[in-house]
């Protein structure tokens, strides 16, 4: 069952111009996108490429230019605010500054427990309980709920950040980015604690972020965007072994290697730097080196790999670049 549909999305933002020719920066542009229920999707791609304003339209946080946004079943971008507000408990997100995301004058136990009464998913009386709950269940002490966010180390709040979104009970959970601010060592512990939790709560999951290893740890499916668009999706496994996109080969490409007998192999780069999107074709083909004249007249969509219906990619020349992988 699918638990989360993109149709068309897109959103734009004026960045100057004039009055009569003003100027626009595509964030998302044209997103098709399903999560199954209970599954982990991951979405990659460089700063800057439209992954944390996707999230903030799932979220509501940003109204779409264009597309729909299905939850269940049911289309939620066009709904008044008092019916979204009640659906709100449904989908919860984890921001990537753990810092900026708490309340410096509240204790632990207090912004855990307000969405809860808020919502009237407990009472004062019950809530000290079912905070501790909680907070052991992110992995942290249940003595925890009486201290400060400043009195927490950077992976101690996100596991904070993390119990207050499971807190609601939410059937669809967005991570913007949530591992990206903190140390390596702090980075595995939180990775395994979302396995652990996708285990055990069956939890639906959009994990967005740049580092690829995370990313693909964590996740069953993946997508990769550029400058707005989804350029390729896929099986997590599959996208690694068999990139189709050149950008996501370029991605792949781009990071350190550990087997020095794998250095000298022949790698994909991307010329020059990112500009202002191209009017029609596709978004990468100035830097493209493989770029060809059918380029320019590109729709976008999103195609099967050689004959897999799973693995999508938006390069009409994906074939022969699994083929020569």
């Amino acid at each position: 069952m699918a638990m989360l549909e993109l149709r068309g999305l897109c959103k734009r933002y004026r960045i100057g111009g004039t009055p009569l020719k003003p100027a626009y920066l595509q964030a998302v542009d044209q997103v098709d996108l399903t999560i199954r229920e209970g599954e982990f999707f991951g979405v990659v791609g460089e700063s800057g490429c439209g992954k944390s304003t996707l999230a903030k339209l799932v979220m509501g946080l940003e109204a779409p230019d264009a597309g729909e946004v299905w939850f269940k079943g049911r289309r939620i971008d066009h709904l008044p605010e008092g019916e979204r507000r009640a659906l709100r408990p449904k989908f919860q997100m984890v921001f990537q500054d753990s810092g900026s995301s708490l309340n410096p004058r509240k204790r632990v136990e207090d912004m855990i427990a307000e969405p809860m009464l808020y919502h009237r998913l407990t009472t004062r009386r019950e809530a000290p309980a079912k905070v501790e709950e909680l907070l052991v269940l992110v992995g942290l002490s249940g003595d925890m709920k009486a201290r400060y966010p400043h009195e927490l180390s950077g992976g101690q709040r996100q596991r904070v950040c993390l119990a207050r979104a499971l807190s609601l009970n939410p059937e669809l959970l967005i991570l913007d980015e949530p591992v990206s601010a903190l140390d390596v060592s702090v980075q595995a512990q939180i990775l395994n604690l979302l396995r652990d939790l996708q285990a055990q709560l069956g939890l639906t999951c959009m994990f967005i972020g740049h580092g690829l290893a995370a990313v693909r740890y964590v996740s069953h499916r993946m997508g990769v965007m550029y400058m707005g668009r989804m350029v390729e999706i896929g099986d997590a496994q599959t996208l690694f072994a068999q990139p189709a996109h050149p950008y996501t080969r370029a991605l792949l490409d781009a990071a350190p290697v550990a087997d020095i007998t794998q250095r000298e192999r022949v790698r994909t780069t991307l010329s020059g730097e990112i500009g202002l999107r191209p009017e029609t074709g596709c978004p990468l083909m100035a830097r493209c080196p493989h770029a060809e004249k059918g380029c320019a007249s590109l729709t976008g969509a999103l195609l099967p790999v050689a004959q897999d219906l799973a693995h999508l990619s938006a390069c009409m020349k994906a074939e022969r670049q699994v083929r020569h992988a």
